[in-house]
């Protein structure tokens, strides 16, 4: 049979993710009545997503894009404010034979609420799903670990005292399970939080890892926290010392002259990480950034630097950001009219700390040349490590 046929008759929105560009195909045109042609915003914009979808589901389909980006099968259904009567379903699947692409598909259901992973159903508190990354519930008020996964029960075996069931001070005792505590409010707050949280494994050796923490509806002071096992940082760009700040140019004049050795640029953007906060700042030149306030902060999850180290890139690009399916360019670059980027990591010996982002006002159907943007990064990177060293 015909796919393409096939696509256009099947009653509901067929889609393929693209994990290292965060870019998903729809591969038919189907929509739900109550949403018309912002159907497929679903799929790609999480603060749309929040809008449209009840409250009361927002953690289930959060635990299933989390389970998306691990490039596990997953199921989960929730309800639309405009529509509470009626379930929609979201499905999807990897592929097989390509790690790096993933399929799904969206369609109304009858189903309850209910989030399914690898066909087990449930809540986050009771239910954890086949993740294979720790996973762990935590009560707040009690500071106890409620329930856990089996690789975090093997990330932490030991750390129990006595062998049962484990307090938050067995993990991350002292300063850092403050830190995971405000890390887990701040949650509870917004809904999410996402960055760098140091804890301390069985064995006694201290770890940096990235988490997703998210809210269980089975309570309040009780939220889920996922433990995204990250690669090795990949080579690419180091961050120099900085050698003269005297005759360094501010942080805006020095992102202006290298804005202006690249014409063919539209918008040059330094984004500041600050993972262990959870956020990132960014500063913005040229015509794309005008009116993008400087030194804009932002939420760490759904942006450019998880993805980078997500997937260990060496350098990420976006051919049309109305593709893309990271918050950050939804909440940002397609407002401010940035079609398309080039973004390129720079690390110091704590890790990640900045991005160069080169946008244009056009999409890049034939993808970015870097050839073009190399002579920049080393005074950029000299240009940041001023900075850091006039402003701490």
């Amino acid at each position: 049979m015909d796919f393409s046929l096939w696509a256009s008759g099947f009653p509901g929105l067929l889609w393929e993710l693209e994990h290292r560009r965060s870019r998903i195909r729809l591969l038919n045109g189907w929509m739900l009545s109550s949403l018309g042609e912002d159907t497929s915003r679903l799929l790609k914009d999480v603060r749309f997503r929040r809008r449209v979808v009840m409250k009361s589901d927002h953690t289930l389909l959060g635990e299933f894009w989390e389970m998306v980006t691990s490039r596990q099968a997953a199921m989960v259904s929730f309800r639309l404010n405009a529509s509470p009567h009626q379930a929609c379903v979201l499905q999807g699947w990897p592929d097989p034979q390509d790690p790096e692409k993933y399929y799904g598909m969206l369609k109304e259901g009858v189903l309850s609420a209910t989030f399914v992973a690898n066909g087990s159903a449930g809540t986050c508190q009771l239910a954890l799903g086949g993740a294979q990354y720790p996973v762990l519930v935590l009560s707040l008020d009690e500071r106890e670990i409620v329930t856990c996964n089996e690789a975090a029960q093997t990330l932490f075996e030991g750390a129990a005292r006595g062998g049962g069931d484990f307090m938050l001070e067995d993990i991350a005792p002292g300063e850092m399970g403050e830190t995971l505590l405000a890390a887990s409010r701040q949650a509870l707050e917004e809904e999410i939080w996402a960055g760098t949280l140091m804890l301390r494994s069985g064995t006694g050796s201290l770890l940096g890892s990235k988490v997703r923490i998210s809210p269980c509806s089975t309570g309040t002071d009780i939220v889920r926290i996922a433990l995204l096992n990250i690669p090795e940082n990949p080579a690419s760009c180091t961050l120099a010392p900085c050698e003269d700040s005297v005759a360094m140019p501010s942080l805006r004049e020095g992102l202006e002259r290298l804005l202006a050795r690249c014409p063919e640029v539209e918008g040059l953007m330094f984004s500041d990480i600050q993972s262990a906060r959870g956020k990132v700042q960014v500063y913005g030149v040229g015509r794309l950034f005008s009116s993008l306030e400087w030194g804009a902060s932002h939420a760490y999850e759904g942006t450019i630097a998880q993805d980078i180290e997500r997937f260990s890139l060496d350098s990420l690009i976006v051919e049309d950001t109305l593709d893309s399916i990271k918050s950050i360019d939804w909440a940002m670059f397609i407002p401010c009219g940035v079609r398309s980027y080039f973004a390129k990591p720079f690390y110091a010996a704590e890790g990640l700390h900045a991005v160069l982002i080169f946008a244009f006002g056009n999409p890049s159907p034939g993808g970015v040349s870097e050839a073009a943007f190399r002579p920049l990064y080393e005074p950029f990177a000299r240009l940041v490590a001023c900075w850091r060293a006039s402003v701490m």
